[in-house]
């Protein structure tokens, strides 16, 4: 047994043995480590799985761009599944694993010897100047960071693979249907690490962050939807916060309409994409007029299954409320993402 692992087994052991108010952290090789990771109590109840926690790991310079890990007690490396939070890309945070919405999952897959993130990112803000790609690049960022410390973090790079809820399912929609995003000439080693994963788990997803485009060209084209109609709902100055514009001129130019397209994930689904599950069953199935109905609406899932069989993705949908499609042998998320890090 490497040096390495014995001072991370003797972590696991006093984190195990010491009060709840303690701490413990691990010290590692500054010879040989990326890191330094510092292990506390996990803020949930692990209920009997082996792991160490440590929160707050930057990944990036800003204030928000940080992750917390669950890392399983082996000394075999492990799968990973990064958690992506929801919130409109406007709020939320990476502690909403821990809410009982997720954390019974977040054990199960401990128990299954995979580790487990959840990440934040930066957040809209009025008169935002850089979009959603901010956001969405911070992600891709955390990925990349996660694979850069891989045996810091004991992890497979090979073995990586998305959940997300609401924006934090767009999100790892983009990240799975672009190409390899990684800059093997990029001077920061972070970026040279590869972006693709094995599998995707998409929860109240948006299928495209094209509003205009795809939303009402095709998510809700029978409505008869109108880009008046939802910015009556989201308000003008959210969509075009959305672009990194601010006003109706500036989002009515070719800049725009191109940004746009790098936010299209329906343009982006090919045949070597990983397989996705993907559920949506909130809300209803009729026209939209809230702001969770535009953004969680059931037809997000059929139209992200339509343009999925079109180009050969393995997909696992279910949408509708009442339920309109399920897949046969429909399976719950974690099951999926087992599945996915064993294949």
């Amino acid at each position: 047994m490497t040096a390495k692992y014995i001072v991370y087994f003797l972590s696991l052991f006093l984190l195990l043995s010491c009060s709840d108010d303690e701490t413990v952290t691990e010290i590692t090789n500054p010879e040989t480590s990326l890191i330094e990771l510092n292990f506390t109590n996990p803020p949930i109840d692990l209920q009997g799985a082996q792991a160490l926690y440590a929160s707050d790991i930057a990944y990036d310079q800003y204030d928000k761009t940080k992750f917390d890990v669950f890392l399983p007690s082996t000394t075999t490396k492990t799968g990973l599944v990064v958690f992506i939070h929801g919130g409109g890309f406007t709020g939320g945070d990476k502690d909403f694993i821990y809410t009982d919405n997720y954390a019974s999952e977040v054990v199960r897959l401990l128990n299954n010897n995979i580790a487990v993130a959840t990440i934040n990112y930066r957040l809209l803000e009025d008169g935002d100047t850089e979009g959603v790609l901010k956001s969405l690049n911070d992600s891709k960022r955390a990925i990349q960071y996660m694979r850069y410390i891989s045996n810091e973090l004991n992890i497979n790079k090979e073995d990586v693979v998305l959940f997300g809820s609401s924006a934090g399912a767009s999100t790892a929609l983009w990240l799975a249907t672009n190409d390899d995003l990684k800059d093997i000439n990029n001077a920061d080693a972070v970026l040279q690490e590869s972006s693709r994963v094995k599998g995707i788990a998409l929860n109240a997803t948006q299928s495209s962050l094209d509003i205009e485009g795809r939303w009402i060209g095709n998510v809700f084209a029978e409505f008869g939807t109108t880009l008046e109609d939802m910015n009556q709902e989201f308000g003008e100055q959210r969509l075009y916060n959305f672009y990194g514009v601010n006003t109706e001129s500036a989002y009515n130019t070719p800049e725009v309409e191109a940004y746009r397209k790098q936010v299209d994930m329906l343009s982006f689904i090919s045949s070597d994409d990983p397989e996705i599950w993907v559920k949506n069953t909130g809300g209803h199935n009729n026209v939209p007029t809230t702001t969770s109905s535009f953004n969680h609406h059931p037809f997000h899932a059929r139209e992200i299954k339509k343009f999925a069989d079109a180009n050969g993705v393995k997909n696992v949908t279910t949408y509708g409320n009442p339920i309109l499609f399920s897949s046969v042998g429909d399976e719950d998320f974690v099951t999926f993402l087992i599945r996915k890090i064993n294949e």
